[in-house]
């Protein structure tokens, strides 16, 4: 408006200092400034939408109008105190002219904050229920993973108690009385922290470990334990109760099996930023079990593993060398100290 109005007066031989359409346009801007916030308060208020314009719409034209109206009779009454020649005059002959000239542009710029305010509006609306929708996933997969451990651990103690009443059953009250004692160390050190949907490896392998020394109760001698643990994997993260029922499987679907398998081996290694996990047994010839894949142990793990990494997990049950069933498991390397 400043440009139009300085080269305006040049085209007609009447020229005018810069300045004066300068200081005529300030009211403009303050003024617009000013009235900015009763804009964006409007646009809050009586949001346009897709389904709903036609009211708002009209809304908004009527407060553009009163609003552009305002603002010319605060910009004319400046003027004319200033003493700007176009708006010099009667004030009654002066202002509709000033309305007439200017409400189209005027008119324009309150849509055009308008449309900054439902802008912003929209970005937040849109950002709020994307963060809503990313807590009820969260809350979603927090609430299935407790669903999933929560099978997993009466699991583990059922199938425990199976093993003391085979003992039972045999003859072994010793046995079965040591394995009663076992089992309730295991619980009071473990309970607390299987809480968490992840803990350090070592941790899990005390959990192992305690699982297989009630289990070498039951087979006596026939079990042999080897670990191979990288120590720089002991504090990287890993679902809890995630490693024992692959152990649990390695142990009853192979060395349970198989009276002349008597080997156990758990490997770890990190590479290639993930944790791999090898869980070997020399039992029987690999053959695809179906219950394998279907019982609570194998399927909640598998399921745990995918809500924990989605795809960038793997686990893959096949045969080893020489004999036997190998399961390896590789999950991103995380530790307990990177959290």
């Amino acid at each position: 408006m400043v440009a139009v109005m300085h080269f305006g007066m040049m085209a007609i031989g009447r020229p005018l200092p810069l300045s004066v359409p300068v200081i005529a346009h300030l009211p403009d801007w303050y003024l617009w400034a000013a009235a900015s916030p009763l804009v964006f308060w409007m646009a809050w208020r009586v949001p346009i939408s897709r389904g709903r314009w036609l009211g708002p719409g009209l809304t908004h034209f009527a407060a553009g109008t009163v609003v552009t109206a305002a603002i010319l009779a605060v910009e004319t009454a400046f003027n004319r105190a200033i003493g700007t020649p176009a708006f010099a005059g009667p004030l009654w002959d002066i202002y509709p002219r000033v309305v007439l000239r200017n409400l189209p542009s005027f008119t324009m710029t309150y849509w055009v904050i308008a449309a900054a305010a439902h802008a912003i509006r929209y970005y937040q609306s849109t950002r709020y229920n994307e963060l809503q929708a990313a807590e009820l996933g969260r809350q979603l997969s927090q609430a299935q993973l407790a669903t999933l451990r929560g099978q997993l651990q009466p699991h583990f103690f059922f199938n425990t108690l199976h093993t003391i009443a085979g003992l039972v059953r045999d003859g072994r009250g010793e046995a079965a009385t040591r394995t009663i004692a076992k089992l309730g160390d295991l619980f009071r050190q473990t309970l607390g922290r299987l809480e968490a949907n992840e803990i350090p490896l070592q941790d899990e392998l005390q959990l192992v470990q305690a699982y297989l020394d009630i289990e070498q109760l039951r087979f006596a001698d026939r079990l042999t334990v080897r670990l191979d643990i990288a120590p720089e994997t002991l504090t990287a993260l890993v679902p809890s109760l995630g490693l024992q029922p692959i152990v649990e499987n390695a142990v009853r679907h192979g060395i349970a099996r198989d009276p002349a398998a008597r080997l156990l081996e758990i490997t770890t290694r990190r590479a290639n930023g993930s944790l791999r996990i090898d869980v070997r047994n020399d039992g029987p010839a690999f053959t695809p079990p179906p219950e394998a894949s279907r019982g609570v142990g194998l399927s909640n793990t598998r399921a745990r593993f995918d809500r924990l990494y989605g795809s960038a997990f793997h686990l893959e049950i096949g045969p080893a060398a020489p004999s036997g069933v190998c399961v390896h498991l590789e999950i991103p390397w995380r530790t307990a100290e990177r959290g």
